[in-house]
């Protein structure tokens, strides 16, 4: 339907306007009403469709107004309330609601929240005389009000919306000029706003409209562009509403099966929204419109009938019906049922209250029905109206005027792209000069974590060797007490008297090369072996049972490799300690020590000696081996290649079962 505008749409642009505006104006009014949180939440529930509790909240907030007798209080209940019937379709209480709220706020004193609840109030009476009196006229005067309040209340994110339902009003009323001026008011304040997409919705399709009107299709395509692009974004209504204007534009170009796949587009879409019963009646009457134009006549008859039952006995709309009478002429006309055209055109004449669009629709019609049936002056006549029509509405001057503000409106918009580019780069830059500053904070607080972490980590592992030394010192101080002393030296003189070779020179060199490696970490290991010797040649020989004795290194071995120090000592001693006491008196003693390679980088020491059991307190073990785990451990936290000690209380070496004690050790061992 090409020259009616959409109800249902404009119930939900206006609605949306005036609660946007109700709910802005509330966040942001410097003297604002103690019912801020009230109203906002009324708004709230309006758009969620919850309409029973907001008008019971209103109900509330006004039985409260009266009984604290706070007229302000009162006034803006009376103002929600009016938005609340327009929700709900109460045309009274709209009007009753926004006079009593003007009546009194004219007697109040001027002040900026006067100004804001004043627009509110305009804005309701504006809403009231557009859909449901039809009357651009009066709708225009209280839509300018509500500007020039909305523009005294200085909340300018109420502006967009109240320059675009004026520019609707002006489009109403045929003041094309007017229109596209306030549309583009509205679409600039916008953007220096930057109002979210839902804000631009009803001012590119009004924008867009208008231009279409004008016929100045190469600017409305721009606009219809802009809407497209948008409209999955849009709820059901919005989208009604964008497919039914881009229709009508394509319409206008003549591109009829364009225009009757966009209406056919939004007949299905209709399809699967409950309660749309109007918009689907409205869209078939497009429909029929495009089908009589690509010679469906049969079918666009069938649209029209049951359109026509609709909008005349269960929705009753003058403009609507009028229109639906003007296509059965044209249907009559290509049927070639001139005498029928005649009758409808008599029996239906133009309601008073269309628009113009519509007037020069019923005289294009009228003009054609004249002419088929010869009647060339009332052909001549009615070419005369539309071509008077058709002027002023679309004059040179006026197509010039508009082209002009669009033309200024994309220069703006362009530089406002600049502006708002060279914003996010310095904003981009601010964030970059930010993230490098935290980032700098980060490594340098990073930096003092692990100066502190690695100062930590020196002192813990000083503490250990400190303990490590300490064990070991301790561990000498039980073995080199003055009883073995005492022992030793008896033994060496027993040797001495009976003959045999005296080892007091070990005994002095033991005691000297303890003194000196117990505070070495790692010495190489030909000095580690050459102490063990020395240790024993002083207990070894006790001239009872007799001993033997022999270590091995691989070839290809050098024995300068680092070694844990006094770790094989250890190792041979608990051969002696643990492993050879369990023997037989007289039993030969059997100790070897091997090294060779466990791998290409690897060497493993091994200490082996025949037993008779194995101890039972083999598994504890005694100061030595503690000494020698804690050791091991300590090496290992510095080294990639950790070093294993391994006890094997059932080895076989040699032919002989005995107890066999490994270390493997990287041979580049570090401290």
């Amino acid at each position: 339907m090409k020259h009616i505008e959409y109800k249902s749409t404009r119930i939900v642009l206006l609605l949306s306007a005036i609660i946007l505006t109700a709910v802005s104006s509330c966040r942001n009014s410097k003297d604002e009403p103690t019912s801020n949180k009230e109203i906002t939440e009324i708004n709230d529930l309006l758009r969620k469709g919850d309409s029973e509790k907001a008008v019971r909240l209103t109900d509330a907030l006004k039985r409260d107004a009266l009984s604290r007798g706070d007229s302000a209080l009162w006034c803006e209940a009376m103002v929600q309330q009016g938005v609340n019937a327009y929700y709900l379709g109460n045309p009274p209480l709209v009007l009753a609601s926004a006079d009593s709220a003007i009546s009194w706020l004219s007697r109040q004193k001027p002040t900026k929240n006067r100004a804001r609840l004043l627009a509110k109030a305009y804005q309701n009476h504006g809403a009231y005389y557009d859909q449901y009196y039809f009357n651009p006229d009066s709708s225009a005067i209280y839509f300018r009000k509500a500007v020039d309040n909305t523009e005294l209340s200085e909340i300018r994110e109420n502006l967009p919306q109240a320059y675009g339902n004026y520019a609707n009003a002006m489009r109403m009323a045929a003041a094309l000029d007017s229109a596209a001026f306030y549309y583009h008011r509205a679409i600039t304040t916008a953007d220096s706003l930057g109002l979210e997409t839902i804000h631009y919705i009803p001012l590119y399709n009004g924008i867009a409209s208008v231009l279409t009107d004008m016929r100045d299709f190469d600017n409305s395509a721009i606009w219809w562009k802009k809407s497209m692009e948008i409209l999955e974004s849009m709820n059901q209504y919005d989208k009604f509403n964008t497919l039914t204007g881009y229709g009508n534009d394509l319409y206008y170009r003549e591109d009829y099966e364009g225009a009757n796949r966009v209406f056919s587009r939004l007949r299905k879409m209709l399809d699967s929204v409950p309660g749309a019963q109007w918009e689907i009646m409205f869209t078939d009457v497009n429909l029929a419109d495009s089908h009589i134009r690509l010679g469906n006549t049969a079918k666009a008859l069938e649209m029209l009938d049951s359109a026509a039952i609709y909008f005349t006995e269960e929705q009753p709309n003058p403009m609507v019906t009028s229109y639906i009478h003007t296509l059965q002429i044209r249907a009559a006309l290509a049927k070639g049922e001139y005498e029928k055209g005649l009758s409808l055109a008599k029996a239906h004449p133009e309601a008073d209250t269309l628009r113009l669009e519509q007037h020069l629709a019923r005289l294009k019609a009228l003009e054609a029905l004249y002419n088929n049936i010869g009647n060339n002056r009332l052909a001549y006549d009615t070419r005369c109206r539309h071509d008077q029509l058709n002027d002023s509405l679309r004059s040179y001057k006026l197509s010039q005027q508009i082209s002009a503000l669009n033309a200024r409106y994309q220069r703006d918009r362009r530089i406002l792209d600049l502006e708002a580019d060279s914003t996010r780069q310095q904003a981009h830059i601010y964030k970059l000069m930010a993230a490098i500053a935290i980032a700098i904070a980060v490594i340098i607080g990073l930096t003092l974590l692990y100066v502190v972490r690695r100062a930590n980590m020196h002192r813990r592992e000083q503490r250990m060797m400190n303990k490590i030394i300490s064990l070991r010192q301790e561990n000498l101080r039980n073995r080199v007490t003055p009883h073995f002393i005492y022992n030793a030296l008896n033994h060496e003189l027993h040797n001495e008297k009976n003959g045999n070779p005296s080892h007091l020179d070990s005994l002095v060199h033991l005691i000297r090369r303890q003194q000196i490696i117990a505070s070495e970490l790692l010495i190489p290991f030909s000095e580690e072996l050459k102490f063990t010797e020395d240790y024993i040649q002083v207990i070894g020989d006790n001239g009872r049972d007799p001993f033997d004795y022999h270590y091995e290194i691989e070839a290809g071995i050098n024995p300068e490799f680092p070694f844990p120090s006094m770790t094989l000592q250890i190792l041979v001693e608990n051969a002696f300690k643990h492993g050879f006491t369990t023997l037989t008196p007289g039993t030969e003693k059997k100790l070897y020590i091997t090294v060779r390679k466990a791998d290409e980088n690897r060497i493993s020491v091994s200490v082996f000696n025949n037993c008779g059991s194995v101890p039972s307190n083999s598994e504890k073990g005694g100061t030595g081996l503690h000494v020698l785990v804690e050791t091991l451990r300590l090496l290992n936290e510095h080294n990639k290649e950790q070093t294993i000690f391994n006890i094997d209380m059932d080895a076989e070496c040699y032919g002989l079962k005995g107890y066999n004690a490994t270390i493997t050790l990287p041979n580049n061992l570090k401290q």
